[in-house]
C-alpha cells in the first residue's frame, strides 16, 4: 500500500469526516497532565502551543467538528513524549505484547512492559530521534537531521507566520502549500499526528482511546476463546484453496 501523504490525505478528507470510551493508560495521563502545567518532556510550553494548533488543524475536533481530535487524543503529548523518549525511564520505543489484556480486569496489560534496545537498535533509534551530531559512530551513511531539531526549526518557522493566530483558511492554504524546510516539517508531523491519533494508547496519544473509539473498532485486544487446536490447526479452507492453486499452477505450467 502506498503511504499517504499530508496533501493527498486533506485534500480526500475534505469529503468526508474521519469517523464507549475505556480506561485511560496511565502514560497517557501522566503525559496529558505533565503537558497542562507546562512540565514537558522535549517541548517548551510555547512550542507544545504552537504544536498543539498544528495538530488540531490536521485532526480538529470539538466545537469544529464533533468527534474528537488531536487534542482530545493527546497527540501533542504523543509527540513530546516520542522526541524525549531517551530523556525517560523506562525507554518507551518498542511496547510489549502481542497480548495487551486491556479487556480483562486484573489481568496484565504486556502492552505496558516496554522492551529494552539492544546496541544497534538504540544506535538507530538515537540518531533518528535525536540526529547525528556529529559522532562517527551515527554518520556511517553521512550525517543526519533528527527529529527533534525537525521539530524545533519547524514549529519556529511557523511561530514566525504567527500560526497559531491564522484563520482557519489561511492556515489550510499554509499547510497545503508549503514547500522546502517548512513542508518537510508539515509531512512529519502530519505522520506522527495519525500515530498519535489511532496507535496504541501505551505509547502516550489516543487518550481513552478515543481515536478507536468514535471511528468504531474495537482496538488491538486478543480473543480469549480459540482452542488450542484453533490456533495450532491451518483451516481447512486454507488447505484446499492451497491445494487447488498448486493444481492450477500445474495444469498452466503443463
Amino acid at each position: 500500500m502506498a503511504s499517504i501523504n499530508r496533501r493527498a490525505f486533506l485534500r480526500a478528507a475534505s469529503y468526508f469526516s474521519l469517523l464507549s470510551l475505556a480506561p485511560a493508560s496511565l502514560l497517557a495521563d501522566i503525559a496529558q497532565k505533565n503537558c497542562e502545567t507546562g512540565v514537558c518532556v522535549f517541548f517548551t510550553p510555547e512550542q507544545l502551543k504552537t504544536l498543539s494548533a498544528l495538530c488540531a488543524h490536521f485532526i480538529p475536533g470539538p466545537p469544529d467538528d464533533p468527534d474528537p481530535g488531536a487534542i482530545e487524543a493527546g497527540v501533542p503529548q504523543y509527540i513530546d513524549l516520542m522526541l524525549g523518549a531517551f530523556m525517560t525511564h523506562p525507554l518507551r520505543i518498542h511496547a510489549g505484547g502481542p497480548f495487551s489484556m486491556r479487556e480483562h480486569a486484573g489481568m496484565h496489560n504486556s502492552f505496558m512492559d516496554f522492551l529494552p534496545l539492544d546496541a544497534i537498535e538504540e544506535r538507530a533509534w538515537r540518531t533518528r530521534i535525536e540526529g547525528s551530531k556529529g559522532l562517527p559512530e551515527r554518520e556511517w551513511n553521512g550525517a543526519v537531521k533528527g527529529w527533534q531539531q525537525t521539530y524545533v526549526d519547524g514549529l519556529k518557522l511557523l511561530d514566525e507566520k504567527d500560526f497559531t493566530s491564522l484563520s482557519p483558511f489561511k492556515k489550510r492554504w499554509l499547510v497545503r502549500t508549503a514547500k522546502g524546510e517548512l513542508g518537510e516539517f508539515l509531512d512529519l508531523a502530519f505522520k506522527h499526528t495519525l500515530e498519535g491519533m489511532y496507535g496504541a494508547p501505551e505509547y502516550g496519544g489516543n487518550i481513552n482511546r478515543v481515536g478507536w473509539a468514535y471511528t468504531k473498532w474495537p482496538g488491538d485486544h486478543q480473543p480469549m476463546m480459540y482452542s488450542d487446536a484453533e490456533v495450532s490447526n491451518v483451516d481447512a479452507d486454507q488447505v484446499e484453496a492451497a491445494q487447488q492453486a498448486k493444481r492450477n499452477a500445474e495444469d498452466y505450467l503443463s
